[in-house]
């Protein structure tokens, strides 16, 4: 035997193999062609998403403003790379242009870029108001608003580097919705924005570089002014002089206002009380540097001026002392303007604190926050009056995600007068029926404002 093998034994195995090979292509051609087609699709979808990626963010400021509020207005606008362009604002919180500016751009160019870290105050990722994970520049609208950024154990959560002043400093909420609001209009959204309004004005006025309270006659007429223009709520706010006139009484926050400061408010507030009549509520907001015991004596006297509601923001810090305060009077109470997550609002309603919710939309997280933070007051049988630190754009955006609910009480925002007065920024100022805001659309005249290109998408050159 000499070992050789049989040709004919070898030409069947080539020919097994060749029957193989034959069977295993035709077995995975069809996965080749849907592998392709689906390649083909992924391409298509890239270039068509290509149109919709935000290359551009400019701030336009009012070139002749004829009011505060214009003169306080900021807008913000994105562009794409197929020239449609999305629009939000907030005021002016009183840092220098140029420190402004480059809180803007480098919210725009490095908004969360700590993918690793789902949230910049909270751990539930759903609570971040324009996505997380990635920059705004180079991304589409709903990319942005629809990334969740995963969770990596073992990485810090609460990890600040790169944020920079910004996110320390004042203005904070009012940013974060004014982007929301420019990446919103972006994608098209549209809809009725029927809620009531209830315009905040301060208690304190500028003279001369000085802040002094306003006299109760000066007030009378602001609120008469608000009452001709169809408003049947107004919010007054507790600020600055007030805290001007403890620190040189050589007072520490938290304060207890003495018995002549509160006399003081209170004058204000029962000149306002008259004015307003019966056709329009009044809400006080109390300081944010107010104790627990000053809260007490101011709704005491808000009681006495049948005051609608009165508001603490500081409430978080002290829950169950706030609950027992809640005891010592009748006068409805809103809380929670300092609320960074939903689980505050729970501990509020546990404790009794309160019977409205008033969360400031850009630190609880944006319009989806607020319309959950609207479910929590339903479930609770409370009411919820939403702040809003912007201009007209960011109001129309809480609007929509609020209209139609009956647990909300009204929108807070400053400067509402202005919005619906005819020859302002809007192209058609905001339309009101018994009180209520009816608008559908809100478009500012681009003419009447000077525009700064802030941020933009550096392109890599094409290789020859």
């Amino acid at each position: 035997m000499t070992g050789w093998r049989k040709p004919r034994l070898s030409f069947h195995m080539l020919s097994n193999v060749n029957m193989i090979n034959l069977r295993t292509s035709s077995y995975y051609l069809p996965a080749i062609a849907l592998l392709a087609v689906l390649l083909a699709l992924n391409l298509s979808k890239a270039n068509a998403a290509s149109d919709d990626q935000i290359v551009a963010a400019d701030l336009l400021t009012v070139k002749e403003p004829k009011s505060e509020a214009e003169s306080r207005l900021r807008v913000i606008r994105l562009t794409t790379r197929g020239g449609s362009a999305g629009y939000g604002d907030y005021l002016d919180y009183g840092l220098p242009a140029e420190d402004a500016e480059e809180a803007l751009a480098r919210m725009v160019n490095r908004y969360a870029l700590q993918s690793y870290k789902p949230n910049i105050f909270m751990p539930d990722p759903s609570m971040r108001a324009v996505g997380a994970g990635h920059t705004v520049l180079g991304e589409t609208a709903r990319d942005v608003l629809n990334n969740i950024t995963p969770v990596l154990p073992g990485r810090a959560l609460y990890h600040r580097e790169g944020f920079g002043r910004m996110w320390q400093g004042p203005g904070k909420s009012a940013l974060i919705i004014a982007l929301q609001t420019a990446l919103l209009d972006l994608t098209g959204e549209t809809g009725p924005g029927q809620v009531r309004l209830c315009p905040s004005i301060r208690i304190d006025h500028e003279q001369d570089g000085k802040i002094r309270l306003c006299t109760p006659e000066e007030m009378q007429q602001t609120v008469v002014s608000l009452k001709k223009a169809g408003f049947t709520a107004v919010r007054l706010e507790l600020a600055g002089a007030l805290d001007d006139e403890m620190k040189a009484r050589g007072e520490c926050a938290p304060y207890r206002y003495p018995q002549e400061v509160l006399g003081q408010i209170d004058s204000v507030v029962l000149g306002v009380k008259e004015a307003a009549g019966t056709e329009m509520e009044v809400t006080v907001a109390a300081d944010m540097n107010l104790s627990t015991d000053g809260l007490t004596y101011l709704a005491l006297r808000c009681q006495r001026n049948e005051v609608s509601l009165l508001e603490n923001p500081m409430a978080v810090r002290h829950l169950i002392v706030q609950g027992h305060a809640r005891k010592e009077f009748s006068q409805p109470l809103g809380f929670g303007e300092d609320y960074h997550v939903l689980e505050d609002f729970n501990q509020g309603i546990k404790h009794q604190i309160g019977t409205v919710l008033t969360p400031d939309a850009g630190r609880i997280g944006g319009v989806t926050m607020i319309a959950r933070t609207a479910d929590l007051a339903k479930d609770a049988n409370l009411k919820v009056a939403p702040v809003v630190q912007g201009g007209p754009l960011s109001l129309m955006a809480v609007a929509r995600s609020l209209s139609g609910r009956d647990e909300t009480l009204w929108v807070t925002s400053p400067y509402q007068d202005e919005w619906v007065k005819e020859d302002g920024v809007l192209k058609h100022p905001l339309q009101m029926a018994q009180g209520s805001l009816v608008t559908e659309a809100c478009e500012i005249d681009e003419a009447k404002f000077q525009i700064k290109r802030i941020a933009e998408l550096k392109t890599q050159p094409q290789a020859k």
